[in-house]
């Protein structure tokens, strides 16, 4: 970090890339690289679509880390972008409720994954009435 408490800015690389990045430090187990990599992005960039995508990123990290605090404020700025995720965040919402499960707030977690499901059925109709008009 600077001296004013930035975090330094990334080289210019494309977001896409970055998220890809950090999508593989998290399946190697690097989750605190992870983490650096998708604040960086967060701080820098401003397309909600990419910032969406890391705020979900970085709470897969934060949970991964047993951090369930930190994990469900990242997963809940993913979900007030969800508009820009493709899934419009169900999958953000299963990564909430597992949270929530892991924390034991049944009740939470229950709450998200209905509101999973709702997104997974409203995505399917969408996609199904959409084959159904294409030639």
């Amino acid at each position: 970090m600077d001296e004013e408490g930035r975090r330094p800015s990334l080289p210019t690389m494309d977001p896409g890339m970055l998220i890809d990045m950090s999508n593989e430090l998290l399946a190697m187990g690097e989750y605190e690289k992870a983490i650096d990599l998708l604040k960086n992005l967060i701080a820098n960039e401003k397309r909600r679509t990419f910032l969406a995508k890391a705020y979900n990123s970085c709470g897969v990290a934060y949970a991964e880390l047993g951090d369930y605090d930190k994990a469900v404020e990242y997963f809940e700025k993913a979900i007030e972008l969800r508009r820009y995720l493709v899934d419009f965040g169900a999958r953000t919402y299963s990564n909430l409720a597992r949270v929530y499960e892991l924390m034991g707030n049944e009740k939470k977690a229950r709450e998200c994954r209905e509101k999973c499901e709702i997104l997974r059925e409203e995505l399917h109709h969408c996609w199904v009435t959409m084959s159904d008009t294409l030639e």
